[in-house]
């Protein structure tokens, strides 16, 4: 019976992806979709990211790296339930966004500073969205309000560290390793770090080539189509409903569409759910990384959910008193 059911399940996927085969073909618009996609990594999320992993990975080849962790230990431990180390991975995070804190905890992990269950509770608080794109390109660029985007990146900070606090609980019996951070400097530093970097970049270009295709795709079939009525029927307003359609898929492409509809008292709040959640796109990057470390992925998953429900929630108050 469970053969069976594999087979199944293996004939479905491959009968998937000969659909989304013959579906391209049949596309003509297809080829300049995935260029499309491909301009938008080489021009908004390159030039943002790679400098970051580059940073990252001299940082964690200098000692100064070991004096920040024991510094900042007895606060992880206390409120996170992970060790000094972790508070690193969170500073990238915060600094560099997403997916750089899934790329620093996998690195942790893999070199043994951190444990299974801790690493688990690491990569759920070390996931957050970056401070120049909240501020810049969603607060000045895409609604043109600089105190917007103060709001959606207070609201999404307190947001993502509510969510780290709540699954500190998640196997809290086992404590967080106390090893100490070592390093041995190789000679070829620059090279093993531009070269990391110019992988894990090309990864996340990879990733979001393939979700800008798939949301053009199902928007051009309209399979989205029912999603959008019914959220349009919900909330009256039409950018909302394509706004969290494509924003499940692609945040900053949810993000644009809300835009377009100015500011009203729910747009904070579901801009800060689009945040939260990141997008399946963004999921799917920090997978990448978390699977290679063989880190468990259901729980993260659930965390990036509680958060976009904890943001829509809490953005709520801050929509009645600043907006």
């Amino acid at each position: 019976m469970i053969k069976r059911r594999i087979g199944f399940h293996d004939f479905l996927i491959f009968l998937s992806f000969i659909a989304c085969a013959v579906v391209l073909m049949l596309n003509k618009n297809a080829p300049t979709l995935v260029l499309q996609g491909v301009l938008l990594w080489a021009g908004c999320v390159m030039p943002s990211l790679f400098p970051f992993f580059f940073i990252t990975n001299i940082l964690t080849s200098l000692k100064t790296t070991n004096k920040f962790a024991r510094i900042i230990s007895p606060f992880t431990k206390k409120v996170f339930r992970v060790g000094g180390a972790v508070g690193y991975a969170y500073f990238c995070s915060l600094i560099s966004g997403y997916p750089v804190g899934a790329k620093t905890v996998s690195d942790l992990k893999l070199k043994g500073y951190i444990g299974d269950s801790e690493s688990v509770r690491a990569s759920i608080f070390c996931s957050t969205s970056s401070p120049a794109f909240i501020l810049s390109s969603v607060g000045r660029v895409m609604f043109n309000d600089v105190k917007f985007g103060l709001l959606l990146f207070l609201v999404h900070f307190i947001s993502t560290f509510i969510t780290g606090v709540l699954f500190s609980f998640y196997k809290r019996k086992d404590k967080p390793c106390d090893k100490i951070l070592t390093y041995s400097k190789p000679d070829d530093l620059f090279y093993q770090s531009v070269y990391s970097s110019v992988i894990s970049v090309l990864l996340v270009g990879g990733i979001i080539t393939l979700f800008y295709l798939l949301t053009e795709l199902l928007a051009f079939y309209k399979i989205l189509s029912p999603m959008v009525r019914l959220l349009t029927l919900i909330t009256g307003n039409s950018n909302f409903a394509n706004g969290v359609a494509f924003g499940i898929f692609e945040c900053p492409k949810g993000l644009n569409a809300l835009s377009k509809g100015g500011i009203t008292f729910f747009t904070l709040p579901v801009c800060a759910l689009l945040c939260g959640f990141g997008g399946l796109s963004i999921i799917m990057q920090s997978l990448i990384y978390l699977k290679k470390a063989q880190i468990k992925t259901a729980p993260f998953i659930l965390s990036k959910i509680v958060c976009a429900v904890i943001s829509f929630v809490l953005a709520m108050p801050f929509s009645m008193l600043f907006l």
